[in-house]
């Protein structure tokens, strides 16, 4: 007997549809018991459970209730080698979503607590992605209040860093200290030309100082410590409330590709999707699998290999 052919798209059915027409018949019988694939970037060669429950929680809050008829399972595998890799399942509507006009959300403190997590995540994830394992730290001497100055000093630094470096990556977080000096926490990749960031920093701001080191720690991969620490500050400058700067506080290399795969269940499929998922995130792993979260009924979940 021919073997099914695979069916390519975009998002996957959640649970068991009503009844369907003729045409919708003739689709779910060649959709039944497969799963469809769509890649929508190549994965990259080369957290702590701090960052899974972050992840787990913003899936829980884009899960929406939408009918049967509109609303399909999506899985999404990211995986960022050497046995590093997370996937995420969610019960995604189909139906246009109505948005409140800007600052007038009866949500809105609901809605700043999910942008946090959100950037969490996407910190994660260039992190892994880049294989950055070095933490570089940028301070001053003189007592840098004006958070526009210190925005500015880095972004000269950077391009100073590409033009030197053209193939130079980072991941930036600012830090305000007690007694309101701003300095940057940088991910980066391998060990580091020291002489020729002191001078570039130097050049920018004077008397400032820097400081290249690798994770210390007894994890399993360095890139997950800086997930840890970097993603601690970022959590710290949401937490003071300030709207305008939240936005700014981090930054990145716009290079920096992160893997990802998309997969779709058929609506009639007999596996669960947490499932499909979980054999999804082995293959990618190895066979590992760490922190688990299930949405308890909201039809999403999270996991990843440590």
């Amino acid at each position: 007997m021919d073997q099914k052919p695979e069916i390519i798209t975009g998002a996957a059915g959640a649970v068991k549809p009503p009844a369907r027409t003729h045409a919708q018949r003739e689709v779910d019988g060649r959709m039944h018991g497969e799963v469809a694939i769509t890649i929508l970037s190549a994965p990259q060669s080369g957290e702590a459970s701090s960052g899974g429950e972050a992840a787990a929680l913003r899936l829980e809050k884009r899960t929406y209730s939408n009918t049967a008829n509109t609303a399909k399972n999506r899985i999404v595998l990211r995986n960022y080698g050497r046995g590093l890799a997370e996937v995420g399942w969610s019960f995604v509507g189909l139906s246009p979503t109505h948005k409140a006009a800007r600052g007038s959300s009866s949500q809105r403190t609901q809605n700043e607590d999910r942008a946090a997590r959100r950037a969490k995540s996407r910190l994660r994830q260039l992190v892994l992605s880049a294989n950055l394992n070095h933490l570089l730290t940028l301070t001053y001497r003189e007592n840098i209040t004006d958070f526009n100055r210190a925005s500015d000093d880095l972004n000269r630094f950077v391009r100073k860093m590409k033009f030197n470096l053209p193939c130079w990556l980072y991941v930036a977080v600012a830090e305000q200290q007690e007694r309101g000096a701003w300095h940057w926490h940088l991910a980066v990749q391998g060990r580091q030309d020291v002489e020729l960031i002191r001078t570039l920093w130097r050049e920018i701001v004077g008397e400032g100082n820097i400081d290249v080191s690798a994770p210390k720690g007894t994890r399993k991969d360095q890139r997950l410590y800086l997930v840890q620490y970097l993603g601690k500050y970022l959590v710290k400058a949401f937490a003071t409330g300030d709207r305008k700067l939240n936005k700014h506080r981090f930054r990145s290399s716009r290079n920096i590709r992160v893997p990802m795969e998309c997969f779709t269940l058929s609506p009639r499929s007999e596996r669960k999707v947490e499932d499909v998922a979980l054999d999804k995130l082995k293959e990618a792993s190895g066979g590992a699998v760490g922190f688990v979260w299930d949405g308890e009924g909201l039809l999403a979940g999270w996991a990843c290999s440590w």
